[in-house]
């Protein structure tokens, strides 16, 4: 295994939590920030971090994932919740200008964040992800109503004890759909050792409803916001709502669209380097390493 294939974990306290992240590349390469999707962690990024070379990969663990601090009692976990956190970390890592990357909630997230961001995001890279589904007004209080149950009243049964860590990889499988090969890349970061086995370090309040969602309005007002180079693989079985999904595209200018064979999580499978040579041309024709 060559030295690229092997990151540097980190981990800083970032308004009072910690933020945990693995690196790829040297911190004089060209950053690029990666975020993962919805109860994954930096270990979605495995496959392709040894292949990026020229690029300082930062693969974070957000909030409530992996290795990083679950939020307060009083946190929640919608979309823009981690925007301050990610504003503050660029600030603190020196990131003047740097790329971004994100799967799935994290293409959400990372759409986000380019927007607020316009003169430190130089692109944009979406791994089967966007700003989709939109949000319908007329589902408002009924959608208020889910968020204020699942926080006030919605009492945890106690992270579930694993004997093993295969037991685990199951029980994500079973849950989600994810492909197996997936699972076992991601789940081992996801655990914490107590008697008796293994538990998830994840937050439940992951799987809690979000307070509201962005309407129509509001992603055609974030994606007409962008001007800058963006790049979206849409896979073949993977998760991205295809009419909705175009309908944006054209909202976002200078978005280019590439159909990839696999499923929602194919950039850590056997399309990894496929999907790495295409980011590395995109990076290359921005000027960006």
């Amino acid at each position: 295994m060559s030295a690229r294939a092997a990151p540097r974990e980190h981990a800083i306290t970032a308004r009072g939590a910690r933020l945990a992240w693995r690196q790829w590349g040297e911190d004089h390469e060209y950053p690029v920030l990666a975020l993962h999707g919805w109860l994954d962690n930096a270990a979605s990024f495995d496959a392709l971090g040894p292949l990026l070379v020229g690029h300082r990969l930062i693969a974070l663990d957000l909030p409530g994932h992996g290795l990083s601090d679950q939020r307060g009692p009083h946190g929640s976990y919608n979309i823009w919740d981690d925007l301050p956190d990610l504003v503050w970390l660029t600030a603190e890592l020196g990131l003047v200008r740097y790329a971004l990357l994100g799967h799935s909630r994290g293409a959400a997230i990372a759409t986000l964040l380019a927007a607020i961001e316009p003169d430190a995001v130089s692109s944009l890279v979406l791994l089967d992800g966007m700003l989709t589904p939109m949000f319908r007004e007329e589902d408002t209080v009924a959608q208020l109503r889910q968020f204020a149950h699942d926080y006030g009243r919605r009492r945890s049964r106690g992270p579930r004890v694993f004997t093993g860590v295969e037991e685990a990889v199951a029980a994500r499988c079973a849950a989600t759909g994810i492909d197996p090969r997936a699972a076992a890349m991601l789940v081992p970061r996801s655990l914490e050792p107590v008697p008796g086995g293994w538990r998830w370090r994840t937050d439940g309040r992951l799987r809690h409803a979000s307070a509201l969602k962005l309407t129509r309005g509001n992603v055609r007002n974030v994606l007409e916001a962008l001007q800058l180079p963006a790049l979206q693989f849409r896979a073949a079985q993977g998760l991205v709502a295809r009419p909705l999904d175009q309908e944006c595209s054209g909202w976002l200018r200078a978005l280019a669209v590439e159909e990839i064979a696999g499923c929602h999580h194919c950039h850590m499978l056997g399309q990894a380097p496929a999907i790495a040579a295409r980011m590395q041309d995109f990076w290359r024709t921005c000027g960006q390493g």
